[in-house]
């Protein structure tokens, strides 16, 4: 890097410039902003600039930098120039920090750094400092305070001049890296490896579902670049949530701000080993596949074919399970033969007498709605019957309102004492009952598989499993869990579409304990929240999925069930991203539909609950 001449702008207060290097770069970063959305720095991309500028809730020597910023983006956000606020860690309250923005008349983003990281990446050392880099190389342009040379920097962007980096010394309250100073010289031994250990190796690691195995300290200071980065992007752990918001989670697969700290300043410090002693050489996993042990009932899916390029269609497959007495079911997992290919797996019973056919559901899905809701659809039936026109099911299913109860047409059940059998996507786990609680299979029944592959460019065979976990003979659980799907069908994303807003909702007729949360969307799917809206019509925010990722399709479970009375409606609220930023795009110019494949798409939320007629909560 060369050297760069010393920049003299003259006397600019107590501010003094300095010279630096040209080129300086930094990371890629995500964050989540005080409304809760999630910004990914590489997803800006498209644009000229990226503008970050420091505030503190009270800063009173930031009003004026608020007042100079929003007259430069009233100016340059129609050339391509994005303006960001950020916190520095130095509150993690979003109720107050989003008082404080609307008292300070800020218009944008504020990033919530509450681990200090970015802020630590970017050199901010001052309150009402400003960095300007280049969004598509991450190349700091300028560092100092909100005036006439910062804008200077901005037109020449604009203009597409090439530019060294001017840093000028900045006056701002001096910003506070407590976080960071307790984390100044970080133990392998006992602060990583157990970070480690915790929160990924269970799939890194070897026959884990991770592309490689974090057995050592060799093996994780040779990924630590990589670890590096996907903890700034938040991409891994896969949790997906916002978990600043909303109700706690069992597994919420993320990192706290303080495990986050840890591993990017040890790796920062040259990811080194303070001991001998490499406590993630000792780990000793469990020799079988099942997470709960053996089963007491393995189905043997039929192995399927698929192909090496070309559509797979959704196939149906109906498996007797053999049984000669009924069955209380404790829990059940799938295990894939072919996770690169194998999408979903969804799972129903058919019960002895056999299954109802999906017009019969869908008719008694119509009965059940209130009557003005179900007579324009019960007039479109019998319009189509009379005319001798084939019944559309999609345009059928477009028809129901979105707090029509759809969940009979996927499980193939309407029976409340039915087992739920566990299904499979992306990152599923297995699927367990608390103790007292499961549904019956019934002697002669069979599990309805609907199948979806996606091909590789390899021909592959796929022999999946499904676990299922029985209570001992005798035993039979007291308490069911049912639940519900939201399903919005009216989809049409149009193309181009950065944030296409979305909203599915079911209604709980009962009072009941919800469980579980599942967010499913496809490749344009960018975030989804749920909402619970009381009858008494009070609002509040459950559970929060701003970086939602397809490859992840997670059951997110509270640890503490949350008690809704009748009347509650579970609102999902949602959006896609259509545009040529969103990297899984498989095609950014066409208008999008539902449907089934995974380049079309659907919105849906799946949920768990257990009445609260049948006793407490737990």
């Amino acid at each position: 890097m060369k050297t760069l001449p010393k920049l003299i702008f003259g006397a600019l207060s107590s501010l003094a410039a300095i010279s630096l290097y040209a080129g300086e770069r930094v990371g890629d970063f995500a964050l989540i902003d005080h409304q809760g959305a999630f910004h990914h720095m590489a997803w800006y991309d498209d644009n000229n600039a990226v503008v970050i500028f420091t505030h503190s809730e009270g800063a009173e020597e930031t009003v004026d930098t608020i007042s100079s910023l929003r007259v430069l983006q009233a100016k340059y956000e129609g050339q391509g120039v994005v303006f960001f606020a950020l916190n520095p860690g130095l509150q993690t309250d979003r109720a107050a920090v989003q008082a404080d923005a609307a008292v300070m008349g800020i218009k944008l983003p504020v990033l919530m750094d509450d681990a200090q990281l970015v802020s630590e990446l970017l050199g901010f050392t001052r309150l009402g400092e400003a960095v300007i880099y280049n969004p598509s190389n991450f190349e700091v342009l300028y560092r100092g305070p909100v005036q006439e040379q910062m804008e200077q920097t901005l037109k020449m962007v604009i203009q597409g001049e090439n530019l060294e980096l001017i840093e000028i010394a900045s006056a701002g309250t001096e910003i506070s890296f407590a976080l960071s100073a307790q984390h100044n010289a970080v133990s392998y031994e006992n602060e990583i490896a157990p970070i480690i250990a915790e929160n990924c190796a269970t799939c890194h690691r070897e026959g884990g579902i991770g592309p490689f195995a974090m057995d050592s300290h060799l093996a994780v200071r040779g990924w630590s670049p990589m670890i590096k980065e996907v903890v700034m992007t938040k991409r891994m752990p896969p949790g997906q949530v916002d978990n600043k918001v909303g109700h706690k989670l069992k597994d919420g697969m993320n990192l706290s701000d303080e495990e986050m700290q840890k591993i990017v300043h040890w790796v920062n410090e040259g990811s080194m080993i303070d001991s001998d002693n490499d406590p993630l050489a000792k780990l000793v996993w469990p020799e079988s596949k099942w997470e709960m042990g053996e089963p007491d009932l393995i189905v043997k899916i039929p192995p399927q074919t698929i192909p090496a390029t070309g559509i797979v269609e959704y196939l149906d497959v109906e498996v007797d399970l053999g049984l000669d007495k009924d069955v209380w079911v404790r829990g059940s997992q799938v295990i894939a033969g072919e996770p690169s290919a194998l999408h979903h797996i969804l799972t129903g019973v058919i019960p002895p007498e056999g299954r109802k056919s999906q017009q019969e559901i869908f008719m008694q899905i119509v009965n059940s709605l209130p009557s003005e809701k179900a007579l324009p659809i019960q007039q479109m039936l019998m319009a189509s019957v009379s005319s001798g026109e084939s019944l559309n099911f999609n345009r059928l299913l477009n028809s129901l309102p979105p707090e029509a109860d759809i969940s009979a047409l996927f499980s193939g059940s309407q029976d409340a004492d039915s087992a739920s059998i566990a299904g499979y996507a992306s990152g599923a786990k297995g699927q367990w009952n608390e103790p007292g609680v499961g549904g019956i299979l019934r002697a002669g029944s069979s599990l309805d598989l609907q199948l979806h592959y996606t091909t590789t460019g390899r021909e592959l065979t796929d022999a999946s499993e499904i676990g299922i976990y029985l209570y001992p003979e005798g035993e039979v659980p007291t308490q069911r869990t049912s639940g519900a799907i939201a399903n919005n069908f009216n989809i049409s994303i149009p193309a181009g579409a950065k944030d296409h807003k979305m909203v599915a909702e079911v209604t709980v007729h009962e009072d009941a304990y919800l469980e579980s949360f599942l967010p499913h969307m496809h490749f344009r799917g960018k975030r989804m929240k749920f909402n619970a809206i009381y009858p008494d019509g009070t609002e509040e925010l459950l559970l929060s999925v701003p970086n939602y990722s397809f490859n992840w399709q997670l059951n997110h479970r509270l640890e503490d069930p949350l008690f809704v009375p009748a009347g509650t409606k579970i609102q999902a609220v949602g959006a896609f991203d259509n545009s040529t930023q969103n990297t899984y795009n498989p095609d950014p110019n066409s208008e999008i539909l539902w449907g089934e494949q995974s380049w079309q798409e659907m919105f849906m939320g799946f949920y768990s609950w257990k009445g609260a007629d049948q006793g407490g909560g737990n």
